[in-house]
């Protein structure tokens, strides 16, 4: 009759050693190699510990319907001026050009956060008076929720410059988040909610362009217009008025943040384990080796078994 194998188990040898004894000592140089070298090259190989991490969420942004428009012109000592900051009307009220201030905001997926801002205003000039530059200062409540609260206020600065008298100037561009450090992985960051721009104050040293932009440049987290296409038009009719138009963009954006403690974690562990698996078997063939060829003096106790 033919015989065939029903079952197969392996037999299992232990190998014993007393404690003072060189068996033990190169068993605790394995287990203490085993541990260390996978540490050494996980942390060696960048990036064992992460010290930031990005993610993308779309900003909550308003436009908090502050701006300032500077316009040079062929007049050099009239500065063409329009905005709505009270003190700065009442420091320049001889300057002031503002006619129409048009600005909406749009929630396109109804998701209730807006998608873009439209803003249109004009400059009346007077018929000798023709624009070669612009710069336009829009003020924005920023905010974000998917890990920290973060909340600022921001400014979109917006230049542009001819050497053709303009009739009007269009830019379509995207507001976009800049940082230099890392945001909070929780809790709530208004560190930077505040004032671009003095409300109060009547010194005009206050409304100094260089001084407002140095300052805004100079903080961690701003926000910058990108992606920008300008489009500057000659040709402006006698009397008409100098039309600037710009459609602002709030896409979904990159976030910069510092992890936390948990996901710092969970990050390390997956890279240590994943050398550890090789290193284990590695050195479980090294013990398998000096032991089963004797190297090292220790008692083999094989299983045994009354056959039945």
């Amino acid at each position: 009759m033919a015989v065939y194998n029903v079952l197969t188990q392996n037999v299992v040898c232990t190998y014993r050693a007393t404690v003072c004894s060189k068996a033990t000592v190169f068993v605790l140089f394995i287990t203490g190699t085993t541990v260390i070298i996978p540490l050494i090259i996980a942390y060696r190989s960048y990036g064992f510990w992460i010290k930031a991490d990005t993610y993308r969420e779309q900003p909550d942004v308003h436009f908090k319907h502050k701006f300032i428009a500077v316009a040079e012109s062929n007049q050099l000592d009239k500065p063409i001026i329009c905005s709505n900051f009270w003190n700065l009307n009442s420091i320049l009220s001889d300057y002031s050009h503002c006619s129409v201030v048009k600005t909406r905001e749009e929630d396109r997926d109804i998701d209730g956060k807006n998608e873009l801002l439209f803003f249109e205003m004009e400059l009346l000039l007077h018929r000798t008076e023709a624009v070669f530059s612009l710069i336009l200062f829009l003020v924005f409540d920023y905010k974000l929720y998917k890990y920290s609260a973060f909340q600022m206020e921001s400014l979109a600065i917006i230049q542009h410059s001819s050497s053709l008298p303009g009739a009007r100037f269009d830019i379509v561009g995207d507001l976009k988040l800049v940082q230099k450090q890392p945001l909070f992985h929780d809790g709530r960051d208004v560190s930077f909610n505040y004032s671009c721009i003095d409300e109060e104050s009547t010194d005009p040293q206050v409304f100094n362009l260089q001084k407002i932009i140095k300052e805004y440049v100079a903080r961690n987290v701003s926000t910058a217009v990108t992606n920008a296409y300008p489009l500057w038009t000659v040709g402006r009719a006698a009397g008409a008025p100098f039309v600037i138009s710009a459609t602002i963009y709030y896409p979904e954006d990159t976030i910069l943040y510092k992890p936390g403690f948990w996901q710092v974690v969970k990050w390390a562990w997956v890279q240590y384990l994943s050398v550890l698996v090789v290193i284990m078997y590695i050195t479980n063939k090294i013990k398998a080796y000096v032991f089963g060829n004797h190297l090292i003096s220790s008692f083999r106790i094989v299983p045994w078994k009354k056959d039945v």
